[in-house]
């Protein structure tokens, strides 16, 4: 939360794209495989000059799925320049045009406590020729990064971001007790979102002594507008749900969408400022620390255009954050670090304000870890890492009152993690882990009462990657993952089966300039289920299925 701010309590993946260089790039992959998967990459750039450097990448996909009626189309391209203005000043500029339109498929519901059984994966619950998910991205980023005297790092760095959304599903409910039959129900949702960014940071690097210093301090601000309109979908222009036979679930009804008197049609706008530091101490060669905090101010004004109301909220949010580290030898670290987060009453999309959540307080996340990290051999890693994850301040009902809401439900994940990395021989590469966690409500809150497991957290989760390379020319790839059984939903009462699955790929490097590539996902072909929306939202795994790619360089 130090670096991103707001809403970041699960975490967040930071995304970073290629950039323009000076040495010349010059790739195509071109990729084919089970169920249509179609898909090309180029990726082209050089050094047009000793100050400019250009890149170019571009995708295109064209494939269908495992499930029936269900197609994914899309493309983008992303130039980047490099300009480096002075020694010491480097201008980066990018643009990114991204267009994605896919079936939106919900999956299959559940019955009697579990995935219901069908004949095959491929089924598809509700209509999905009126299911889709369009987006369509327009995002410009500029930075300029410069160093004085080898000590201080100057950086900005600007985005502007344009979002188009359109959702619409036919999606299968709940199962009738008797299990034969399945309510239908569709609606669709546009959200337009604009947001504009930007950061400025400076880092310091200060000898104190025998202790050294590097010091970060930054200054964000933001602006986000979002508009969102949701319809309901009423079957036959009449009904907002029909039945559809289990046996044949797919169905092909006439849909109008209009807007119900519940349907959303919302403005909202967020606007942040946010001023952070951070220092990372070197007191000697076995004890470090990072010490630092984020304050930031968050205000958000929500408008709702069916009834005219207008609600807003402010509020100041401190993420702290410090660690401890000590190197009892070169290969060895333990660390022990502590983190706070916080989500806004407004959501993690920032865009939902009622009269109850415009009142409440940001929901708190606090981290505490403590861990190991060794470099057994130069070319093999290990590692463990123990942690608790407390999530206060969320919404529970009022004890003797449930028209009223307080804000003293709380859920806390603990756990342990063991991973390995690295090369057993030359030959033999290996990525792997285990994880263990325990995912809890500890006080009522108003999805869930004390002592439920919080939704699709395995307890055990294990994985493994296995790279051989008996010849320079030939790879050989092994892997297996294993997960236990989880819930679909916080109610805890449909279970998702724990599952093991085996994944293979074979690689051969023709030339310096041709490589091929092949992937097998689900090698024994089992069946699983690999996550859930809901209750009756659940995505069953993909079969067996088998991808090739062409790699050249030109």
């Amino acid at each position: 939360a130090l670096i991103f701010g707001r809403g970041v309590g699960g975490g967040v993946l930071n995304r970073v794209t290629k950039t323009a260089e000076w040495t010349a790039t010059r790739e195509l992959a071109l990729q084919g495989g089970s169920y249509g998967n179609r898909r090309a990459a180029l990726d082209v750039g050089q050094g047009v000059s000793d100050a400019i450097a250009l890149r170019l990448n571009g995708v295109y996909e064209n494939s269908d799925l495992y499930r029936d009626g269900v197609n994914v189309e899309r493309y983008g391209i992303n130039p980047t320049a490099t300009i480096q203005v002075t020694p010491r000043t480097r201008v980066l500029a990018s643009y990114e045009h991204f267009k994605d339109d896919r079936t939106a498929d919900r999956g299959i519901p559940s019955f009697a406590g579990a995935p219901i059984s069908v004949a095959t994966p491929r089924t598809f619950f509700g209509d999905p020729s009126l299911s889709y998910a369009d987006a369509l991205v327009h995002m410009g980023t500029a930075s300029i990064e410069h160093t004085t005297g080898g000590r201080v790092t100057i950086r900005n760095r600007s985005l502007f971001a344009d979002y188009d959304k359109k959702y619409q599903n036919v999606f299968p409910g709940a199962v009738s007790d008797a299990g034969n039959e399945v309510s239908i129900s569709a609606y669709n949702s546009a959200t337009e979102r604009r947001n504009l960014l930007n950061e400025t940071e400076i880092s310091y690097r200060l000898m104190t002594g025998a202790i050294s210093q590097t010091l970060l301090g930054g200054v964000a601000v933001g602006r986000q507008i979002t508009d969102n309109f949701r319809e309901t979908g009423y079957f036959n222009d009449i009904a907002t749900s029909i039945n559809a036979p289990v046996s044949n679930p797919t169905i092909a009804v006439p849909v109008s969408f209009r807007q119900s008197a519940s349907d959303p049609n919302n403005h909202s706008s967020a606007t942040s400022v946010a001023l952070y530091g951070q220092s990372q101490i070197v007191f000697s060669t076995h004890w470090q620390a990072i010490v630092g905090a984020r304050y930031e101010r968050f205000d958000v004004n929500f408008y709702n255009l069916r009834t005219g109301e207008a609600l807003s909220r402010k509020d100041d949010l401190v993420s702290p954050r410090a660690a401890l580290l000590y190197k009892p030898a070169d290969a060895v670290t333990l660390y022990s670090s502590y983190s706070v987060s916080a989500l806004p009453s407004s959501g993690d999309q920032f865009s939902s304000l009622t009269v109850t959540t415009e009142t409440l307080e940001p929901e708190k996340f606090t981290n505490y870890e403590l861990g190991v990290k060794w470099d057994v051999l130069n070319r093999l890693s290990v590692a463990a890492a123990a942690y608790r994850l407390d999530r206060t301040n969320t919404t529970a009902p009022h004890p003797t009152d449930p028209a009223r809401t307080l804000q003293t439900g709380s859920q806390r994940t603990k756990g342990f993690e063991l991973s390995v990395t690295g090369g057993i021989t030359p030959e033999w590469q290996i990525i792997g882990g285990y994880a263990n966690q325990d995912a809890t409500i500890t006080s009522l809150t108003s999805a869930a009462a004390p002592g439920a497991r919080v939704p699709l957290v395995p307890k055990n989760t294990v994985s493994l990657w296995n790279r051989y390379q008996p010849t320079p020319a030939l790879g050989v790839g092994l892997g297996v993952i294993y997960q236990d059984d989880v819930y679909a939903a916080i109610d805890d009462s449909v279970t998702l089966p724990s599952y093991t699955r085996f994944d293979a790929a074979a690689y051969y490097g023709v030339s310096r300039y041709l490589r091929l590539q092949v992937n097998v996902e689900n090698l024994f072909n089992r069946k699983y289920f690999a996550t859930a929306h809901s209750n009756n939202n659940i995505t069953p795994g993909s079969p067996r299925s088998v991808r090739a790619a062409v790699v050249t360089g030109f």
